[in-house]
């Protein structure tokens, strides 16, 4: 197994930033998984189904941390120097050669999500460990985001799991 201190990353804050719902990307993401629900296109529809606008896809989320609806200006100041764990754990075990594997994905929504909401997002390192399958070590980077909106209430929890085999 990998000799790497992976108790010292545990809580360790992974990302930050805030996330703005927009129709049109919310719209497109709902076309790109194939879901025809009028109720991501239409907001007639969207308010007839009881929604006070557009409401997200179940798994949108997961694309809007990673590219849609981050504006630059408001994004908090990257702290030189400050590295992300999951980038120094996984860089410290590619470097010895194996694969990386987004394993698992998991959303809870503890309120509907809507167009126009802006939500600040922060995830940390929930856990990480190792199991050992004959020579093959897979090791395991759980991150739990939460996505709270103005009022501080969180909306949305999501835990990704990460793994390196080698």
């Amino acid at each position: 197994m990998t000799e790497i201190d992976f108790a010292k990353y545990i809580g360790q804050t992974t990302s930050s930033g805030v996330v703005t719902i927009e129709r049109a990307t919310v719209t497109s993401f709902a076309a790109a998984v194939l879901d025809t629900s009028k109720v991501y296109r239409n907001l007639d529809v969207a308010v007839s189904d009881g929604f006070t606008n557009i409401p997200t896809p179940p798994t949108y989320l997961f694309s809007a941390a990673q590219s849609y609806g981050q504006w630059e200006e408001e994004q908090p100041e990257i702290e030189r120097g400050v590295s992300n764990p999951m980038a120094e754990v996984m860089g410290s075990l590619m470097a010895t050669g194996g694969m990386i594997l987004h394993g698992e994905q998991e959303f809870t929504y503890h309120r509907a999500v809507v167009v126009g909401e802006k939500l600040r997002q922060e995830g940390i390192v929930r856990d990480i460990y190792q199991k050992q399958k004959g020579d093959r070590t897979m090791t395991f980077v759980v991150i739990e985001t939460t996505y709270t909106d103005s009022s501080e209430e969180v909306a949305v929890t999501t835990v990704m799991n990460l793994l390196h085999r080698s």
